[in-house]
């Protein structure tokens, strides 16, 4: 299963699937380098940051907002 990183509050990630359900994880679960927008994944080893998803998320939700607020691609 697959969660995004909502936000971070104090010492508890909120994570969201995709059916919108929410998972609340203390950080110290997490791998170190984790920020708000990560995807992570749970394996047998805990759990570990999607990169490619990650990027394809960010570069989907930069275009969406291009598109909103009428800025152009330089």
């Amino acid at each position: 299963m697959k969660y995004s990183i909502d936000r971070i509050e104090e010492n508890i990630a909120l994570c969201e699937d995709n059916d919108g359900n929410v998972l609340k994880l203390s950080v110290d679960e997490l791998p170190q380098e984790i920020r708000e927008g990560d995807i992570i994944e749970k394996t047998e080893n805990g759990f570990v940051i999607d990169a490619d998803e990650t990027q394809l998320r960010r570069k989907k939700m930069a275009e969406m907002q291009r598109n909103i607020f009428g800025k152009k691609r330089k």
